[in-house]
């Protein structure tokens, strides 16, 4: 009997570098890891050829618009450009029009994402108005709330009720309501008025909260920040955009938030990455319409990433200062281990037969191709890696620069009966 899909290569996980040898797939599991390839349906073999398989990447924060805003990017255009990536699963967010905060839009937003993504997905349910709809919200397969700084002043009571729900993973935009009131700014004030004071109390008020929940602190710019979230036990996540750029740029592109850094800011968190104080890597992935992003004081803030994060990052693998299995626990198994997924990030046996196959080399970031937002602030800069193929739940959805058009996407929350509990806290009154 032949398997469904053989992928062959230098196996590496970040457990290290395993050897030549092949991952065997069948419904969507790794079901055996042999020396030699087996008669297979579809067979990938790279062995000998400097190419390592590698557990899937995963992406847990970026915005794939749709919905009211599908004209910025939408589930496929999105998932497309992901899986040119090499990321095999996306974990998207709330602040879509209309918000994912009340049941009926989640709804929405999961069967878009059934319909039309080509790697596994789930999302974050926004911060409703009621602890009913926060209970409705969290007993669906999603993969926890997103808080943002506006939650911290319109929606408090809330936010803490979920807060002090144990097994939900609640992840934070770190920073304090007062940071976003300013509407027109130059990018070097933002810098300034959003500066890390702000980061740094958002995680500091959370913590005072001591909450029962996982929380995730996501897009750290600032390393004082960092270090607090580490002192409260959170877990956190660094963007290619806070360690790659600095806020020199006054262009539209660059506008980002939490804003851009100084290149001081960004060596110190550089810094406290090497020291094994990050948890991930997370694109923020934001894409805009061109006309949004062309008025250097209104445009909106975002960076679209998908095509091009993991290859420009692991520029720091070829540069020596990152081991290449510690870049893999970045890019797969810590996000995975974020999100509570057992059987992600990592070549074994009963594995999810989420794959990317890369080969090292360095090469130029082209403009992207397949996601909705063609301007990048990146555009021909250094990438160290080629995604040959990427495959999701064992199906090739990426071979050699085409998407094949087919797909094994799922939602693995889905899968998981009670993995959520409904909040018992009684509603406070405000």
């Amino acid at each position: 009997m032949r398997a469904e899909t053989v992928v062959c290569g230098t196996l590496v996980d970040y457990r290290g570098v395993h050897g030549e040898g092949c991952v065997v797939v069948e419904d969507g599991v790794i079901v055996g890891i042999t020396g030699r390839p087996p008669s297979a349906v579809n067979l990938l073999d790279y062995q000998g050829q400097g190419v390592y398989v590698a557990p899937g990447f995963i992406d847990l924060h970026v915005h794939l618009r749709g919905l009211g805003l599908s004209y910025k990017e939408d589930e496929h255009s999105g998932t497309a450009a992901a899986a040119a990536s090499g990321i095999t699963m996306v974990a998207d967010m709330p602040n879509t029009v209309p918000r994912l905060s009340t049941a009926k839009t989640l709804s929405e937003k999961l069967q878009a994402l059934e319909r039309r993504s080509l790697v596994d997905y789930s999302v974050y349910a926004g911060i409703p108005g009621s602890l009913e709809e926060a209970s409705r919200l969290a007993s669906m397969p999603i993969a926890g709330f997103k808080v943002y700084p506006s939650d911290l002043l319109d929606r408090f009571d809330i936010v803490r009720a979920v807060l002090d729900s144990s097994d939900t993973l609640i992840v934070v935009h770190p920073e304090l309501p007062e940071a976003e009131k300013p509407l027109v700014e130059s990018n070097s004030s933002r810098t300034m008025h959003r500066g890390c004071h702000w980061e740094t109390a958002a995680v500091e008020l959370v913590a005072s909260l001591q909450p029962r929940a996982r929380v995730h602190i996501t897009h750290v710019s600032c390393p004082s920040a960092l270090e607090r979230a580490r002192l409260a036990g959170f877990t956190v996540d660094v963007t290619p955009h806070h360690l790659l750029l600095q806020e020199w740029d006054e262009d539209c592109l660059f506008r980002v938030n939490p804003p851009l850094r100084d290149a001081h800011h960004s060596m110190l968190l550089l810094e406290r990455l090497l020291e094994g104080m990050v948890d991930a890597f997370a694109s923020d992935h934001a894409p805009h319409a061109v006309w949004e992003k062309s008025e250097p004081l209104t445009c909106r803030p975002g960076i679209p990433w998908l095509e091009a994060w993991p290859q420009m990052l692991y520029c720091l693998v070829e540069a020596g200062a990152l081991g290449l299995s510690k870049y893999l626990w970045l890019v797969s198994r810590g996000p995975a281990r974020i999100l509570g997924l057992s059987g992600y990030g990592v070549l074994e046996t009963g594995a999810r037969a989420n794959l990317t196959v890369f080969r090292p080399g360095s090469g130029r970031v082209l403009a992207p191709e397949l996601s909705k937002a063609r301007h990048i602030p990146y555009f021909m800069e250094r990438r160290c890696m080629e995604v040959l193929a990427t495959i999701v739940g064992g199906v090739v959805v990426y071979h050699e620069g085409v998407l094949t058009g087919k797909t094994g996407a799922v939602n693995p929350f889905s899968w998981r009966e009670g993995a959520h509990q409904r909040l018992h806290r009684e509603e406070v009154s405000s």
